[in-house]
């Protein structure tokens, strides 16, 4: 599964697929970018919307829901939104006369010209998502209990509409990963690669053909505002470790992603020292106002060295707002994602 923004990477990619699998036609789709994607979990009998839950995602579509972080209650969507939502829900359970449970990803975009963003239902699944126990914990209702009474028929429940009753907390759900487990992955969030050695050359990419989910893991924490349940869902990660402030952060990636200079910026303001490895990226960070960006020296072949670089400029954490998944084992963004994750005893 990839996302193609030009047409030599689609003739590489149609051509890949080929190989794997000549017999098997390759689907094309339109991505919507800068979209995002919305959680919908639900259970309904003979086509009727029992309940519902709506969490939010915050990476942007195109991560998979099982790698991505989710939030119960949402924390942007306004109640017009959360009220089409459940209009869809009730609309896709009376379509397909479901009586069980049935998750459903659904796109949120904003389209110009028009003052309401656009919802579009890209994914329904008949059965209990992964997700059905961490809302049924979150909104303190058993999704699969009352998914069993609806699919059995009986002491089915009336309906309630769970999101509309006020929280006093927040909760958030984020993926465990086991990268350093797997000798060459790459800590991105896409289609799957890995790196191998080889005899005639340092490392080479292989594709594997299937579209997958990283994580092997997840956490969830309450909070009660969105910030500390995050900082507490993060801290329970393995290996994860907070950064001292005025210390060294690598930045690097694709300095077209907004994202680059709001990162920059707030950590400017909170007083760590930036560093990158590549003089594009050294040339856009120190040309926004008031942030001030070094240029290092980065080995790629060697990690003693390049732990005593990571050493030297104290640097802490790395931040990597990668496009897509590096070339080669030399990539320096790949190398820095990796290195970011600390062996797992």
């Amino acid at each position: 599964m990839n996302v193609v923004y030009e047409e030599s990477t689609l003739d590489h990619n149609l051509s890949a697929a080929a190989s794997v699998s000549p017999l098997h036609p390759v689907v094309l789709t339109k991505f919507i970018e800068n979209a995002q994607e919305i959680d919908v979990d639900a259970v309904a009998h003979e086509g009727k919307l029992l309940i519902h839950a709506i969490s939010e995602h915050v990476e942007n579509a195109g991560v998979h829901s099982g790698d991505a972080t989710l939030v119960l209650p949402p924390f942007s969507l306004s109640e017009g939104d959360m009220e089409r939502l459940k209009v869809i829900a009730e609309k896709v359970a009376f379509a397909f006369k479901i009586s069980g449970p049935y998750n459903m990803q659904v796109i949120r975009s904003m389209v110009p010209g028009e003052d309401e963003a656009q919802l579009k239902v890209i994914e329904c699944n008949l059965r209990a998502s992964r997700s059905f126990p961490f809302v049924s914990k979150v909104l303190g209702q058993n999704f699969i209990e009352t998914a069993t009474s609806a699919i059995v028929g009986q002491d089915v429940p009336e309906p309630v509409d769970l999101m509309k009753q006020k929280r006093d907390y927040s909760a958030i759900k984020v993926a465990q990963f086991s990268w350093t487990r797997l000798a060459g992955a790459d800590p991105f969030l896409g289609c799957g690669q890995y790196l191998h050695s080889t005899p005639d050359s340092y490392m080479t990419l292989n594709t594997p053909p299937s579209s997958e989910m990283a994580s092997t893991g997840e956490i969830a924490s309450f909070g009660a505002t969105i910030q500390e349940a995050y900082w507490a869902a993060l801290l329970s990660q393995t290996g994860f470790k907070i950064p001292r402030l005025n210390s060294g952060v690598l930045l690097g990636g694709d300095i077209t992603k907004p994202e680059m200079r709001t990162v920059a910026e707030g950590l400017t303001q909170l007083g760590f020292k930036l560093y990158c490895s590549s003089s594009e990226v050294e040339e856009f960070l120190n040309d926004i106002p008031y942030v001030s960006a070094q240029r290092i020296f980065f080995p790629t072949k060697d990690k003693r060295k390049l732990r005593e670089v990571f050493d030297e400029y104290d640097v802490e954490c790395v931040i990597n707002l990668a496009k897509g998944r590096g070339t080669s084992a030399t990539d320096e963004d790949y190398v820095a994602r990796r290195y970011a994750y600390p062996p797992v005893p």
